[in-house]
């Protein structure tokens, strides 16, 4: 038999081409989407293929804080990438690093503000407080800025032309001025004054009391809403004060004098003051008071004498020897001692019922 051998054939060579990207479905892309499950580390998440072609620094994935979450860093998609290629956890993901990356980059623009002499301060203004951070060479500068208005009569804390006051806090009050109209009332008092032609005790009202009344006007200042002064700017009188004016009765009631009952010879003492008194014209109503008068100091005994006082005779002088003006016989002769005291009471009362008026309410004339 013949043998026949068969000739030997070398193996083709591999095209060192490098491959495309795999089609959709075939086996290539299965094998690599499989390679990817596996490289994940079994976090679950694949990334679709074009992904995988358009990392430019590759895939890192690490498990954060232990909640498996797949973090993508340095990547730089293809512009031709559609953001429907991202599944919603990629997204996610790439807007999680977007997000820091802004965090970062507004703490290094603050720090680069701080390193370029930048100041903090605190700013408590209109109930509220604020964070102010300000490069401004002046307090009043850095408020302009943060478009604070300063009125001309707000209170600051601190000098708007001195430097800002860095890590401080800064109070603003502000200061406002309105005009407030008070009334005031002065009460009116009582003025008495004594009146002899009245009876004692009675009231009578000559002038009618008034209260004053005034207007007051004044500029009242508050900070932050609580006054801080007041100032007098003008003020209207609407009524002057009159003070009442009563003038009280002082006049003493005449008391009635009895009816006398005693017999008056010629030369009766009484008899005597009768006729004496009628001589100046006093009729029986003042002898009534003049005999009420001296039955009270004498009972008309020429020779009473008052051994505590002094006093002598009818009319009861004191001294007794004041009625020698009257006449030497004034120890003994009743008409001196009554002609004497006739001329005491008209001086010093008027009338023997003024006189009798007077030892009533004081117990002497």
């Amino acid at each position: 038999m013949a043998r026949h051998t068969a000739g030997r054939h070398n193996a083709p060579e591999l095209d060192a081409t490098p491959l495309g990207p795999p089609a959709p479905g075939s086996r290539r892309a299965a094998r690599a989407e499989a390679e990817m499950t596996a490289r994940s580390g079994g976090t679950g998440i694949t990334l679709p293929l074009p992904a995988v072609h358009t990392l430019r620094a590759g895939v890192l994935g690490a498990v954060v804080l232990g909640t498996g979450a797949f973090t993508v860093s340095q990547v730089a998609a293809d512009p031709g990438l559609a953001a429907g290629d991202l599944t919603a956890a990629e997204a996610g993901t790439l807007a999680l690093r977007s997000g820091e990356a802004a965090s970062r980059s507004e703490t290094a623009g603050r720090m680069a503000l701080e390193a370029d002499g930048a100041r903090t301060f605190t700013l408590a203004v209109d109930d509220q407080t604020h964070e102010v951070i300000t490069s401004a060479a002046t307090l009043g500068e850095a408020l302009a800025e943060a478009g604070v208005v300063v009125g001309a009569d707000d209170n600051v804390s601190a000098p708007l032309s001195g430097a800002v006051p860095d890590g401080e806090r800064v109070e603003i009050a502000r200061v406002t001025t309105e005009h407030v109209t008070e009334e005031s009332v002065e009460a009116h008092s009582t003025v008495e004054e004594k009146d002899a032609s009245l009876p004692e005790g009675e009231r009578k009202v000559v002038t009618a009391g008034v209260d004053g009344v005034a207007s007051h006007t004044y500029a009242v200042k508050s900070a932050d809403g609580e006054e801080v002064s007041r100032e007098l700017v003008a003020s209207v009188v609407a009524a002057v004060k009159v003070d009442e004016v009563v003038k009280v009765g002082t006049k003493k009631a005449v008391a009635e004098v009895p009816a006398t009952t005693a017999a008056v010879s010629s030369g009766d003492p009484r008899a005597i003051g009768r006729d004496l008194a009628a001589a100046r014209g006093w009729g029986a109503e003042q002898f009534r008071c003049l005999d009420a008068l001296w039955t009270r100091e004498s009972n008309w005994r020429v020779h009473a004498d008052n051994p505590s006082s002094s006093a002598y005779g009818i009319p009861q002088a004191l001294p007794g020897s004041k009625m020698a003006s009257a006449g030497a016989d004034w120890a003994t002769n009743p008409a001196t001692q009554i002609t004497w005291g006739l001329g005491y009471i008209a001086g010093r009362y008027g009338t023997p019922c003024g006189a009798w008026g007077h030892s009533q309410s004081v117990g002497w004339y």
